[in-house]
């Protein structure tokens, strides 16, 4: 994942917070970059129309092109450490190491409490090798290498893990991930997030 996702995020989270103003120093902070490369980022979110450099701050001016703006530049296939295939899908679900984060499909079903659409597939972020190495090895004989269907990207970022919470990830990257596997069952995932989170929404 590229440093500058970081920012994307917080403000995103930001703005789910009603917080409207954040200062660049704390922006820097927060996601542990360079105030440099938090200056170039909020540059380019202001030609986006995304958000405004004042005084006081960064100023939030619309989420919704935010969010989009970082679903179209988010790339899961870049971040995949591990693929493979390993039924029933459901029970690798529910049998993941503690330290891993769930994304796409499966955190918002989770957070969510609901399917919106019947899905064959589970990405995760493994914060911890060894531990993740450690629980394939039990598997090894059901693990299959053709036709993947569990995907498992690395995730050495401070503030994925400070912005998550029961075992996912937050709001905003579920979508941009769930965006970036795209896939027939990734629209109705889209649309009941933004249907929940309708500061989210572009419209």
């Amino acid at each position: 994942m590229r440093k500058f996702e970081r920012l994307y995020r917080e403000l995103l989270l930001s703005s789910l917070n009603r917080i409207s103003i954040v200062r660049q120093k704390d922006l820097a902070s927060k996601c542990h970059l360079s105030l440099g490369l938090v200056n170039k980022t909020v540059e380019k979110l202001e030609k986006a129309m995304a958000v405004e450099a004042t005084r006081r701050g960064v100023r939030i001016l619309s989420p919704g092109r935010l969010l989009n703006l970082w679903a179209a530049e988010r790339n899961v296939s870049g971040d995949i450490w591990q693929s493979f295939r390993l039924d029933p899908l459901s029970e690798v679900e529910q049998d993941l190491p503690r330290d891993t984060l769930i994304t796409a499909f499966s955190a918002w079903s989770l957070l969510a409490g609901r399917r919106p659409a019947e899905y064959y597939r589970l990405y995760f972020y493994v914060t911890n090798k060894e531990s993740f190495n450690f629980w394939l090895s039990f598997r090894k004989g059901k693990i299959r290498k053709t036709n993947p269907n569990v995907f498992a990207l690395y995730a050495d970022n401070e503030h994925l893990l400070q912005s998550s919470e029961k075992g996912a990830v937050c709001v905003p990257q579920i979508y941009v991930d769930t965006y970036s596997v795209n896939g027939p069952e990734a629209p109705p995932f889209l649309r009941d997030i933004l249907q929940t989170y309708p500061d989210l929404s572009l419209w």
